[in-house]
């Protein structure tokens, strides 16, 4: 499936639901003067959604946006028990999926999301390159290369139920952890006939971890940008998450080169979705007014 058009598709994660989400990215569109076109959602196999929220999914369409569905095979944090990690979670792994463990579930969103509308963005089993979830090709006893199988065996079945109304984003992230042979991005790629668009997830953590400093837009982006292009130059590319914090620079300098390598260098890139809440550190556009404005200021631009 295609979404056609030109112009940089600019897209929100804001931590709410299918119905909650667009009432509030409205509200975004007054202020910036622009439109919010994608909203992101996160989708965790493990709490039980054993079938897509169609009508929320509707909702979202008919207010107007696109969704993307980032779809993980875990429980998250917040429903772990504590003292266990987040990527210590041995029955989402890859074998487990290959095994045919999941084919229920998997069958049933593929057959219940073919009722929807339009095209949307669906992003499984994202930054696979890391070691932070249980499918990461370093963790449980994974491979880069049960990553590629377990991709297209998921897609298999969504090919089975005749779903063609998805956008499938691949979309790793910016570095790989551990960054070592054998973990290179490019061994997670599941080929251009598996994927529709290209994706990669990176933040600017400035000085808010003992293990960060400030990173320009570039720094952040560039290598992972140029691997990716390598690999399928034909295809879109999106930034599915992207964040900058405020210690440690000028978030404001930060977003306007941002966008003026979107207008420049980063020319393929057709949509960036910003990670827009309080997490780890305060993501938001809003964080500052300053930041703000010279986000509003220099989207206008593109």
């Amino acid at each position: 499936m295609e979404i056609k058009g030109t112009e940089l598709r600019v897209g929100l994660y804001l931590a709410d639901d299918f119905y909650e989400a667009p009432r509030k990215a409205w509200r975004y569109n007054q202020f910036f003067g622009k439109r919010i076109q994608i909203l992101s959602f996160y989708i965790p196999w493990g709490r039980g959604n054993q079938s897509p929220d169609l009508a929320g999914i509707q909702e979202v369409l008919k207010s107007g946006f696109i969704p993307m569905i980032t779809w993980e095979p875990w429980y998250c944090v917040q429903e772990l028990p504590e003292g266990i990690r987040p990527e210590d979670q041995p029955k989402f792994s890859l074998s487990e999926i290959l095994r045919g463990k999941y084919d229920d579930y998997i069958w049933q969103w593929a057959v219940d999301l073919k009722e929807i509308s339009t095209p949307i963005f669906f992003r499984p089993m994202h930054e696979m390159n890391g070691n932070w979830y249980p499918w990461g090709g370093k963790v449980n006893g994974n491979r880069p290369e049960d990553y590629v199988e377990a991709w297209a065996y998921i897609r298999s079945i969504f090919r089975k139920a005749g779903n063609d109304k998805l956008i499938w984003v691949w979309s790793p992230y910016v570095h790989s952890s551990p960054d070592e042979p054998g973990n290179e991005i490019w061994r997670y790629f599941p080929g251009t006939q598996e994927v529709d668009w290209l994706g990669l997830d990176g933040y600017n953590w400035g000085e808010t971890q003992e293990w960060s400093r400030w990173q320009s837009f570039q720094e952040v982006f560039e290598k992972g940008y140029g691997h990716l292009t390598q690999l399928a130059p034909e295809k879109p590319f999106m930034i599915g998450e992207v964040g900058c914090a405020e210690e440690g620079g000028d978030k404001s300098e930060w977003i306007e080169e941002a966008f003026g390598l979107l207008r420049g260098n980063f020319f393929q890139i057709k949509a960036l979705v910003w990670f827009n809440i309080k997490k780890e550190c305060d993501w938001r556009i809003e964080s500052s007014k300053k930041s703000f404005i010279s986000f509003r200021r220099n989207w206008s631009l593109c």
